[in-house]
């Protein structure tokens, strides 16, 4: 029967990250508010090429409602990583939805471990390096799961626990047949 040993939530809310994209917001409304004011108000073409007005406000319209789409696209976006008896779940919302599972069957290795996200995935979300067959989960940090599949293939989720997922593998791996007797 298998059992939930351990599970972790991870969210894109760093304090860094929503400054920089209040920050973009914010120089793009200023952006658009200006061409608005110069072009509509003052009656003075905006920009070397100008367009109409009509064209500008919706230009400025669609822009804001596609940066804001974006934006809360990122900002919805969670890490779901359990370990089971049987292997590990994850899923990566809004991009994996339903929860995938590796068993622990195709299974070679799993430790915690630091990784480079920048040079071995080339960042942080959801990356794939396909000719060195690795894929790596991750929200932000420089911990996380290194999986090693016996087909050869790995894949990485990031950790801002690592002690207890240290604990929870071990216990996956090698479960103590006390703790799990019925």
């Amino acid at each position: 029967m298998e059992r939930l040993i351990f599970r972790e939530e991870q969210s894109f809310r760093q304090t860094f990250m929503l400054f920089i994209m209040l920050a973009a917001y914010l120089m793009v409304i200023g952006s658009f508010g200006y061409g608005f004011y110069q072009q509509l108000y003052l009656g003075q073409p905006y920009g070397d090429n100008p367009e109409s007005d009509t064209t500008l406000l919706w230009t400025g319209i669609i822009t804001l409602v596609v940066m804001g789409a974006a934006f809360s696209f990122i900002l919805s976006g969670k890490l779901v990583t359990e370990i089971w008896s049987d292997g590990i779940h994850y899923k990566f919302t809004p991009l994996i939805r339903k929860m995938k599972h590796i068993p622990l069957s195709e299974i070679a290795s799993a430790e915690v471990t630091k990784y480079r996200p920048l040079q071995e995935f080339g960042g942080w979300g959801w990356r794939k390096r396909f000719l060195s067959r690795k894929t790596a989960f991750n929200v932000s940090g420089r911990i996380g799961i290194r999986v090693i599949k016996k087909n050869g293939s790995q894949v990485v989720f990031g950790t801002h626990q690592p002690d207890e997922m240290k604990r929870a593998l071990s216990k996956m791996i090698q479960p103590d047949a006390t703790k799990y007797s019925i």
